[in-house]
C-alpha cells in the first residue's frame, strides 16, 4: 500500500482546511460570545439637538432599553466633542434601580453645577453597576445657542443649521411648533 506524495498532499490539505474551519467557527462563537456582552443597553435615542432660547427645543431626551435589570445605574451626559476626555457633564441619575425595558430622561442642558453646558456635542454613558460595565452608545446630542443662528432660518450657514432643520422636522412630526 502506497501513499505516494499526491495522496499525503490531499490527506493534508483537508487537515488543514478542517482546523481553519473549526478555529474559523470557534473565533465566530467567541465573538459573539463577546458582542452579547454589549446588548445590555439597546435602542438608544437622543435628541439630535438642544436649542437653548427656543422652548420647543431647549430639552434633550435621552431614551434606552435595558435588557436585564441593574440596581446600580448611572445615567451621564458626558462632553461629546471629537477629542475630548469623555468628562462628565450632568448626572441625570445615579445608583439607581432600575428594571429592564424602556428608560426615559430628559436633559435641560445644565452642567452638574447648574450653569449652561457650553455649546458642542455631548453624548450619553451608561454605567450598570451591578453588571460592572461602562456603555457609551451611538449617538450625540448639540447644544446650540438660539442667539449664534442668524435669522431662525437655516440656510447651511450658520452653526448648527443641520441640528435645527432637523429638529423643526421632528417638532413638526410631533405636533410641536418651535
Amino acid at each position: 500500500m502506497g501513499g505516494g506524495p499526491g495522496r499525503i498532499g490531499t490527506a493534508l490539505g483537508t487537515a488543514l482546511f478542517v482546523a481553519l474551519a473549526l478555529l474559523a467557527i470557534g473565533g465566530f462563537a467567541i465573538t459573539r460570545a463577546a458582542r452579547s456582552g454589549d446588548d445590555l443597553v439597546n435602542s438608544v435615542e437622543l435628541s439630535p439637538v438642544l436649542i437653548r432660547g427656543i422652548p420647543a427645543h431647549d430639552e434633550a431626551r435621552v431614551s434606552f432599553t435595558l435588557a436585564n435589570a441593574d440596581d446600580s445605574v448611572d445615567v451621564l451626559i458626558i462632553d461629546g466633542d471629537p477629542g475630548s476626555d469623555d468628562e462628565q457633564v450632568r448626572a441625570l441619575t445615579l445608583g439607581e434601580d432600575l428594571g429592564a425595558g424602556e428608560h426615559v430622561y430628559h436633559w435641560d442642558g445644565l452642567r452638574d453645577d447648574r450653569e449652561p453646558a457650553a455649546p458642542g456635542l455631548y453624548a450619553l454613558r451608561v454605567v450598570l453597576g451591578e453588571e460592572g460595565r461602562d456603555i457609551l452608545p451611538p449617538g450625540r446630542i448639540e447644544v446650540i445657542d438660539a442667539d449664534d443662528v442668524h435669522d431662525g432660518s437655516p440656510d447651511g450657514d450658520a452653526p448648527g443649521d443641520e441640528a435645527i432643520t432637523a429638529a423643526a422636522g421632528a417638532a413638526r412630526l410631533s405636533g410641536r411648533a418651535g
